[in-house]
């Protein structure tokens, strides 16, 4: 065996590689759990893994530089540095070798972008004022820098978005490791016939910068319909919850109508005969009950409940609501999506007014009608501050996590019954704007709170 060979293996070909590929793991890997003994595992399996590069390099050497045993070689120091993050961070081996896919398609795709260019002639070009030593370092730090950082922006943060225990799928695993195999393999056997043909080894390298975008694409891609999934069970669960709390509300609010019903004729009563309350006293006991009778009739029972509900919370909270709603033509609709669908328009609408100081501001408007074969659903309230947008929606401010689902809700039952939703903002006041298809007939209720 050549010792010199595998001292040069050693430090020239192993090095650069596993920094970045150390890194790009470490990124995705951060933010989970750490295990007990942490940096004791770290650096003991880093210095284990000195060791295992250096058998590496030795037999590289012995068996001379092949493209299959270079291929092994990268390989088996890959799953090493896997084996080391599993001891440090107690997450499962088959995220982290999702994770190792995407991070070695990173590393593997910023060499063979150096390679490209390389080839082409840049780095000769920059050559002409520096030594090919500092030229190659600049383009190799240079590009590994912008891959890490548009590796960050469009890859690392939605790992963190999701959560680890969210990630995972075998099917994109073992396309992203096959692919990835397949890359290695075209990497080395180009490492070892590169001279041999500069214009093979260009469409290699082309090769291998696209099957390492497609990896991480279609890992981008996984993990988006994976948001999106979850986006759509949180919904869903949001709008069983709230069919349970329109069928409490529902009971609730015919009960306080029959109590309050019963309470106007007893004072009715009253007054008609000789007690000691006074004329203003029962006036004033009237108008507190007869906030509480206002049985609203849209034709619809679900919106008749939500808006009863609505109007007083809002009579509550000094918020002026304004409604003139045919329900009728929405009968076809099931109780509790429509109960979901207009409390959490009202209710994002209430949430917005609530934080405004000019209480002559604290205004909301509701409008259900048809018009043309669709029913035009018209939402407008005044809001403070700016806008913020999350994605295509605006961002709500509030902070349990089961908020920030309102307009997704709402977007999805639109689509649902065949509908659409739209929204905008101008000087204040935010119009929210559903269209839905239209069956029954007309009944219009008008309400002010």
């Amino acid at each position: 065996m050549n010792l010199e060979a595998a001292i040069y293996i050693f430090i020239y070909m192993y090095p650069t590689f596993l920094i970045e590929l150390l890194i790009a793991e470490g990124l995705l890997l951060h933010r989970c759990q750490r295990r007990q003994g942490f940096w004791l595992w770290l650096f003991g399996g880093i210095a284990v893994l000195a060791g295992v590069v250096m058998c590496m390099s030795c037999i590289q050497a012995l068996c001379g530089a092949g493209a299959i045993v270079n291929a092994i070689g990268y390989i088996l120091v890959f799953l090493f540095t896997l084996a080391i993050f599993r001891l440090c961070y107690d997450v499962p081996f088959k995220i982290l070798l999702f994770f190792g896919a995407g991070a070695y398609a990173l590393q593997n795709g910023c060499y063979r972008i150096v390679s490209f260019l390389e080839t082409v002639g840049l780095l000769g070009a920059m050559m002409k004022g520096m030594s090919y030593n500092w030229a190659e370092c600049i383009l190799h730090v240079g590009t590994f820098l912008a891959c890490i950082l548009l590796f960050w922006r469009f890859f690392v943060r939605k790992v963190h978005d999701l959560g680890m225990e969210n990630i995972y799928s075998g099917n994109i695993l073992i396309l992203s490791l096959t692919t990835l195999f397949v890359t290695v393999g075209l990497c080395s056997v180009t490492n070892v016939y590169a001279w041999m043909s500069p214009q093979l080894s260009i469409v290699i390298f082309l090769f291998s910068i696209l099957a390492d975008l497609f990896i991480l694409w279609i890992q981008s891609g996984m993990l988006e319909k994976i948001a999106l999934k979850s986006d759509i069970e949180e919904v869903r669960r949001l709008w069983q919850q709230d069919r349970r709390q329109y069928e409490i509300a529902k009971e609730t609010i015919d009960l306080i109508n029959i109590k309050c019903h019963d309470m106007k004729h007893k004072i009715k009563a009253m007054r008609l005969g000789e007690e000691k309350l006074s004329a203003e006293e029962v006036a004033e006991i009237e108008s507190y009950i007869s906030v509480y009778d206002s049985k609203v009739s849209t034709g619809c029972e679900p919106i008749d409940v939500l808006l009863t509900e609505k109007s007083l919370l809002c009579n509550n909270c000094g918020i002026h609501l304004s409604c003139m709603v045919d329900g009728a033509p929405l009968g076809y609709m099931r109780d509790y999506d429509l109960y979901s669908l207009f409390g959490n328009i009202l209710s994002n609408a209430i949430e917005a007014v609530q934080k405004i100081p000019d209480e002559s501001r604290r205004v909301i408007t509701l409008t259900v009608k048809c018009c043309g074969g669709e029913v035009i659903v018209h939402c407008e309230n005044y809001y403070n501050g700016s806008l913020q947008m999350e994605g295509d929606l605006p961002r709500t401010s509030k902070e349990s996590v089961e908020h920030g689902y309102g307009l997704k809700s709402i977007r999805m039952l639109a689509k649902k019954y065949g509908g659409v939703f739209g929204f905008s903002s101008e000087d204040g006041v935010f119009s929210l704007q559903i269209m839905l298809p239209a069956r029954g007939g007309k009944n219009e209720a008008r309400l002010t709170a």
